[in-house]
């Protein structure tokens, strides 16, 4: 009889027991639930953040850069080069920086602290900077020839002493082909002053120079008769974009006077415009009878012992003697 209440209390008690360990449990799994949803769902709203904007990036990057290179009158031909360029870099560098943001904000959430890990990055990232000022150099420089659209592939440039064809134009570095086919590579950073010769329009020039006994009136006649309608000529018309200018006598030296013929026409035609007109003054001077200009110089024979008198001591001034002073011309 006594037995019996003695085995219900104690399964009452064991019952009770677990029935509290079971509450403990529990409560402890769902405190450990909530702890862990709470950052996992954070952790979810950043990484699916950080893709949407990885892809508003992209659009939005190539479609600004773009419509910067349309308005900067950037040639068909180079629009779609140049714009690919400056939004990959741009588009580089802004993945990387949502890429670090992201990363340091998981990081937090998951309870690691990332002060550390920022002062280690910033001591790595002067390190580099340091190590590395000609490579950054040449990219901004880079950058800067894209994004002003200073010049590009097929231009004809000049860059300090380098000068030819523009063959290849990237961050780092400009390729130019020389006119005897060797190739230069001039890094970004190094550049300070370009001529570029090819730029929206060229001009023709050419020098013409005629001798001083030549009817200067005429020679600019025929100048003029040359470079009238050469817009319209069957020739050299498709490249000239306009009527050339006769600008006068630009220079009287020791044997010769200057004059300049101007004519605008198409980046990179001018050198065969200026060739064609080369080829036709020439044609149209000797019609006319203009000769070249061309040195001369008198030669005064010393007289001779026996013929017209003493000779001369050595170290004397030649005497001009009528009858023994000849031209030649140039050819003693």
């Amino acid at each position: 009889m006594l037995i019996a209440p003695l085995v219900a209390s104690a399964i009452d008690e064991s019952v009770q027991e677990m029935s509290d360990r079971t509450d403990r449990f529990v409560a402890l799994l769902l405190d450990l639930g909530t702890r862990a949803i709470g950052p996992a769902i954070q952790i979810l709203m950043i990484v699916v953040l950080s893709l949407v904007l990885l892809r508003l990036l992209r659009s939005v990057v190539r479609r600004t850069v773009s419509r910067v290179m349309e308005r900067a009158d950037t040639p068909p031909r180079e629009l779609a080069s140049k714009a690919n360029t400056l939004a990959n870099v741009i588009e580089s560098a802004g993945r990387m920086l949502i890429l670090i943001v992201a990363g340091m904000m998981v990081l937090s959430r998951l309870g690691v602290n990332i002060a550390p890990l920022l002062a280690s990055a910033g001591i790595a990232g002067i390190a580099i900077g340091l190590g590395a000022q000609s490579l950054i150099k040449d990219l901004i420089g880079g950058f800067f020839i894209l994004f002003e659209n200073q010049y590009g592939v097929g231009d004809v440039v000049q860059i300090g002493d380098a000068s030819g064809v523009v063959e290849q134009l990237s961050l780092r570095r400009t390729g130019l082909r020389a006119i005897d086919g060797s190739f230069i590579v001039v890094p970004n950073g190094d550049i300070r002053t370009v001529t570029n010769m090819t730029k929206d329009w060229s001009r023709a020039v050419v020098d013409v120079a005629v001798p001083y006994d030549a009817d200067l009136n005429k020679v600019i006649e025929i100048l003029q008769g040359l470079v009238a309608g050469l817009d319209q000529d069957p020739v050299v018309g498709d490249a000239v974009l306009g009527p050339g200018e006769i600008t006068g006598v630009e220079a009287l030296e020791s044997t010769q006077v200057k004059l300049r013929l101007l004519v605008k026409t198409k980046p990179m035609e001018q050198w065969r415009v200026q060739r064609e007109l080369r080829r036709r003054i020439k044609d149209a001077f000797t019609e006319a009878g203009i000769s070249a200009p061309y040195p001369r110089s008198i030669t005064l024979i010393r007289p001779v012992d026996g013929d017209l008198g003493e000779r001369l001591p050595i170290g004397d001034s030649p005497r001009t003697v009528e009858g023994d002073s000849r031209i030649d011309n140039g050819q003693r």
